[in-house]
């Protein structure tokens, strides 16, 4: 029985090269509803069949995997797994310790690397660190060869880990496939910890990105309505970032159209780890974030006016730089954004070096994956100076320093303008140190045009004390037209603010008021029941077990809080926030003993966090140890002399003892 493609490419719809290119990756009889598009768009169509898009997802075939698993073994995530075939062809990873064998159940990703996933105890898949570099034909550890991790001192990871390839951390359906898939549902039920995942279609296809209706429009057939065909800029970016930004997952229900901010709450550079000072990301943070904190984010500039929609390739070369002159060459008002006039592409010597490479410069994720930052940063020497952020200058002049590139730039720019954005930088860098000021914090704020940094300086002033100057500026921020502010100032302010906020339009900040103030909210209370749906579309992770353990503990059901918090601790052992929330709940059960249990559990996988040490301590003193608590607040004040609370309970402690 032939196939709809076999029809298409036969009658001339569809060119021979589509046909070949589509049947590496899954069976055609799977998209059932892109096949319907291809008839009238076939252009499109064969431009997104060669596209990452449509490699998210398939299937493992033996013309594209034998070669990955020919005997080849490596060791990853503290195991030797060797790849095999059995005799039926089925591709396997085994355990040359145990001999347990994992089935793979599906492919992602075709370049530069490969990675497998395999078939779990609870029906879903899980993502193993090992990967297929495509290019050097071998397999290696996405962690162990990664610089960031390394930097870091490498990946710990081990067994009973969230970050272990067994751990709840690399669940595909919870934490990959609904970038992977569309119309992917994961279908998680809390009874029974399992997984039975749906999806419309294989891969992104399509319907991921275009608004498709059951009906067929009665004039011309197609299955996108007719009011639905246009999108708005922010639409189109909302929907981009639906998958390309690092975020919380608030309802599992984001469709095409819809505001980013209804369905998902966004990173920001608010704590150390995931991006530089100066929002330069360092982890992988998937572009959005990196995109919002210039001011093209918001300001009618969209993927689309550099990426091809269907291909997602750049529509224009970028080694002359005719994509970004597209805008930036004419210095006139391109959607709604000023492009000045480019000043120096002839900036290193004499020598044109495309835009990108010092405003979009690649930082290497997986040990073998290079991506752009969509940051668009200017190169500052004396931010990686002062800082430490990175200086894309030394990605090419690998001879030279910081200081030699700052005395270059300063002297051919002015330090007027290599200091345009520097006050901003110098207060979130400052805070995240643990040496900045709240009014360092402030005057960034008031200058501040861009709203993901206005954000994120609101949340950074957290960990100062809330000043009238800060109340009445973070007041103004409530009224603030982006969610991303309004929900910043509504987590700092709490009180009156927090319970204005639970009639805002935009989910993510009802959010944010709710966490202020669900201990007090009364029972069916609209925003209690938004919570506790976000809480229970993300209980198969640890996060949403804290979460309806904490809701549980508030209307007073201690079973189901205990039950919640020690499912949270079973899904993530080293987690030292997860099992001091569960030592401070026990303690408040009048359980000393149980909540010490979870203290010295703690310290051992934290022996260096003054904090752990803190609550030791405490835990401690609950049950009449009054010794060992005094070397607890003291190993606490060694490795943090700033630890008021710990010096303050060491004082009493010792006036006690004596």
């Amino acid at each position: 029985m032939r196939t709809l493609l076999s029809v298409l490419v036969l009658s001339g719809l569809l060119p021979c090269s589509a046909a070949e290119e589509q049947r590496k990756h899954w069976d055609e009889s799977a998209l059932t509803i892109s096949r319907k598009c291809a008839e009238c768009h076939r252009k499109e169509y064969d431009e997104w069949a060669g596209s990452d898009h449509a490699w998210a997802w398939r299937h493992p075939q033996a013309a594209l995997d034998a070669e990955a698993f020919a005997g080849q073994r490596i060791k990853a995530h503290g195991m030797e797994l060797e790849m095999q075939r059995d005799a039926a062809g089925v591709f396997q990873m085994r355990d040359v310790a145990t001999g347990k064998v994992y089935t793979v159940g599906g492919v992602i990703g075709r370049e530069p690397l490969v990675q497998y996933l395999l078939r779990w105890k609870d029906g879903g898949l899980q993502t193993p660190s090992a990967a297929w570099d495509v290019e050097r034909k071998e397999w290696f550890d996405v962690f162990r060869d990664d610089a960031l991790q390394q930097e870091r001192g490498g990946a710990t990871r081990k067994p009973g880990e969230w970050g272990h390839w067994t751990g709840r951390g690399m669940n595909w359906e919870s934490q990959c496939a609904w970038c992977h898939m569309s119309g992917f549902q994961k279908n998680y039920d809390v009874a029974t910890d399992t997984f039975k995942a749906s999806w419309q279609e294989p891969g992104i296809t399509c319907i991921q990105c275009h608004k498709v209706s059951a009906t067929p429009d009665a004039e011309d057939g197609c299955l996108v309505a007719r009011g639905d065909r246009k999108l708005t800029p922010e639409q189109h970016d909302d929907n981009c970032a639906s998958c390309h930004a690092r975020r919380e997952e608030l309802t599992g229900k984001f469709t095409v159209g819809d505001k980013f901010d209804e369905h998902f709450r966004l990173e920001l550079p608010k704590v150390p780890g995931v991006f530089y000072p100066n929002g330069l990301q360092w982890e992988e943070d998937y572009s959005e974030t990196s995109f919002r904190l210039h001011r093209m984010g918001r300001t009618g500039v969209t993927c689309y006016d550099c990426h091809d929609p269907h291909s997602g390739k750049v529509n224009k070369p970028t080694e002359n730089d005719e994509l970004c002159l597209q805008c930036h060459g004419t210095n006139k008002v391109v959607n709604g954004v000023l492009a000045p006039q480019v000043s120096h592409n002839k900036l290193c010597g004499g020598k044109a070096m495309p835009c990108i490479e010092c405003h979009m410069p690649r930082m290497t994720y997986m040990g073998r994956d290079p991506r752009r930052d969509h940051g668009l940063h200017w190169p500052d020497p004396r931010m990686s100076i002062e800082l430490g952020v990175p200086n894309a200058c030394l990605n090419c002049h690998k001879d030279k320093d910081h200081q030699w590139c700052m005395e270059y730039l300063e002297k051919r720019y002015k330090e007027e303008r290599m200091g345009k954005y520097r006050q901003r930088f110098r207060a979130a860098g400052h805070a995240l140190q643990g040496k900045g000021s709240v009014q360092e914090l402030l005057a960034a704020y008031k200058a501040e045009e861009i709203a993901a940094w206005r954000a994120t300086l609101l949340g950074l002033m957290a960990e100062f004390p809330l000043t009238p100057e800060v109340q009445a500026v973070a007041l103004g921020a409530t009224q603030d037209p982006d969610a991303l502010v309004r929900a910043a100032a509504v987590e700092l302010l709490g009180g009156e603010a927090a319970r204005k906020a639970l009639a805002d339009k935009t989910r993510s900040v009802r959010h944010a008021a709710g966490w202020k103030l669900f201990p007090n909210l009364p029972a069916g209370h609209p925003v209690l029941q938004e919570m506790l749906e976000t809480a229970t579309h993300q209980s198969d992770q640890p996060t949403g077990a804290m979460q309806l353990a904490m809701l549980a503990s508030a209307r007073g059901d201690a079973a189901t809080a205990d039950a919640q918090y020690r499912r949270a601790v079973e899904r993530d052992p080293a987690s030292a926030v997860a099992r001091m929330d569960y030592a401070v709940f026990l303690a408040q059960q009048n359980r000393p003993v149980d909540a010490l249990k979870q203290m010295l559990a703690c310290a051992r996988e934290h022996p260096q966090n003054a904090e752990v040490q803190y609550r030791l301590g405490l835990s401690l003193i609950e049950i009449g140890q009054y010794r060992p608590a005094l070397r607890a607040m003291q190993k606490a004040l060694k490795l943090d002399p700033q630890h008021a609370p710990a010096a303050e309970a060491a004082r009493q402690l010792q006036n006690y003892i004596r």
